[in-house]
């Protein structure tokens, strides 16, 4: 049996894994990112990790058909750089280059991280038999990409799609940290969920949310503001319905540009399941455009988890272009 090695590369975590053709990981290794470093030690420490399973497996070098990276920053695919990867403090970097120098021998493949962990919940996940599948991540900020007829969509650019810097408003209110205004991102994001909660306490209305909800802290648990909602507390329904308002509008914003067949949620946010899906769907249903015969697409939740982005990334060569 071949093995390919999927590197998913975070601002914090470094995760590798081996997977076999079921699109199965049989084993990980994980280390500390500690950006910013230079990309000469990052990709140390991947070769170290690729060393540490190939000798726990006893596994041969030989074994392995290709090394894939997903990386979040924007990657040129005609070269394979890493042209920008803010959470890394890196810029104009050659990863596919500097993995070749530790292994000669093995394809090396690249890719943003949204499009790796998409492509993983198309080959292993959620997607099932569909053709196409368009995927919404859901965390500190608003990544995604598209999967069509097996392959990843990148645009006409071949730098992929950021659905997270679509417009929703008009008017400038609220910055986004691309540096424009009103982007999706802004509301449907960690960041956006914690803004609006902020807003909502301001109105000094009875609500539960002021004694679970710590605003002051670094990291912000948005979970507490569904399970209020579920509770029925006012205050929190009224902030999941604006919450579900904005994402329901990017939803049928991405529907009618690509016809995908499925829409995907995944990352932290997602965690809130029916709470968020059920009137997510309904409000998605009822922005279906005058006279379209289509209906909305399914809205399911990603099923890989945190390992989309390792299995994405070890399926990378099933498209070719190898660096």
């Amino acid at each position: 049996m071949a093995y390919s090695i999927g590197i998913d590369l975070g601002g914090t975590n470094i995760v590798v894994g081996i997977i076999d053709d079921t699109y199965k990981i049989i084993d990980r290794e994980r280390a500390k990112t500690r950006a910013p470093r230079p990309a000469e030690f990052l990709v140390d420490t991947m070769a170290q990790c690729i060393d540490t399973l190939l000798m726990r497996q006893g596994l041969s070098v030989s074994t392995i058909r290709s090394i894939g990276i997903g990386i979040p920053g924007v990657v040129d695919l005609e070269t394979g750089m890493l042209l920008h990867a803010t959470n890394l403090f890196l810029k104009n970097v050659d990863f596919p280059a500097l993995m070749k120098i530790r292994f000669p021998d093995i394809p090396v493949f690249i890719a943003n991280d949204a499009d790796c962990a998409v492509f993983g919940e198309y080959h292993a996940g959620a997607v099932h038999n569909y053709q196409s599948v368009l995927m919404l991540t859901l965390g500190t900020g608003v990544g995604g990409g598209f999967v069509y007829d097996k392959k990843i969509f990148r645009g006409g650019t071949g730098f992929g799609i950021e659905p997270g810097h679509m417009a929703v408003e008009a008017g400038g209110h609220i910055a986004c940290n691309c540096g424009q205004w009103d982007c999706l991102e802004t509301y449907v994001s960690i960041r956006g969920l914690k803004r609006m909660t902020e807003e909502a306490l301001l109105r000094n209305e009875e609500t539960i949310l002021r004694h679970c909800v710590s605003l002051g802290e670094s990291s912000f648990n948005t979970r507490l503001i569904f399970e209020a909602a579920t509770a029925g507390d006012k205050v929190a329904i009224e902030i999941v319905e604006r919450f579900v308002h904005y994402l329901a509008l990017g939803i049928r914003n991405l529907v009618v540009l690509y016809r995908p067949h499925m829409i995907l949620l995944g990352g932290g946010i997602s965690h809130a399941g029916d709470v968020l899906l059920e009137p997510l769907r309904a409000r998605v249903a009822l922005t279906t455009v005058s006279g379209d015969v289509l209906p909305p697409p399914p809205i399911e939740l990603s099923r890989l988890g945190n390992d989309a982005g390792v299995i994405g990334a070890a399926m990378l060569y099933s498209e070719g272009q190898s660096l």
